[in-house]
């Protein structure tokens, strides 16, 4: 029965990933925002599934969706229809409007933390390790700047705390990439030259 349930839920992540890159064909979005259309929710897939030993379906098809209200121009319907209600509403939660400020988006995103479903926590959670990777690994976007990424640390250990503790394993991942994330960015000490 387990193996079952497994493929299901296999077969309703790619309907989701296959969902989500026909709408970023139909309407792609700009700029750094294409970057979502990548494997990065695939990514946060197999980070909640491998590392943090999640099993639920719907929350694998969550974090694939969870960027497509926002980045691309499909209807919470669609969601709704194709998907069913938890999803829809948990892509819901992980919504920002884009027509806000960063500055606006963040100080949402902090006011609303502790009140997010676990589910959109640990969607949030794995997006963070993903992110952290690619700025230990040197693949963050190039327009990120030192000042960017620091940024971004500080940020991501607010919405950190503030989540709690929704999965043990993944926190202690979280924090072993925020190291090796900020020690990849450290600046190096100059070489002190002999007279």
């Amino acid at each position: 029965i387990r193996l079952l349930k497994m493929s299901q839920a296999t077969g309703l992540t790619d309907r989701a990933i296959a969902f989500f890159a026909a709408k970023c064909e139909s309407s792609p979005p700009a700029g750094a925002a294409g970057w979502w259309c990548g494997p990065k929710s695939a990514e946060s897939v197999r980070i909640l599934r491998e590392e943090g030993g999640e099993t639920d379906p719907y929350l694998m098809v969550a974090a694939v969706l969870g960027g497509v209200l926002q980045y691309t121009s499909t209807a919470e319907e669609e969601i709704l229809k194709a998907f069913g209600v938890e999803v829809a509403l948990i892509v819901a939660e992980l919504t920002e409007n884009s027509k806000f400020t960063i500055a606006t988006r963040k100080t949402l995103r902090m006011a609303r933390m502790s009140g997010l479903s676990r589910k959109a926590k640990l969607i949030l959670l794995a997006e963070i390790i993903e992110t952290l990777r690619q700025i230990a690994s040197k693949t963050a976007p190039s327009s990120w700047s030192v000042q960017h990424k620091q940024a971004f640390f500080e940020c991501a250990e607010k919405m950190i705390a503030a989540m709690g503790n929704v999965n043990t394993t993944l926190l202690a991942i979280y924090l072993a990439e925020l190291e090796a994330a900020k020690l990849s960015i450290a600046t190096k000490p100059t070489a002190v030259t002999k007279r």
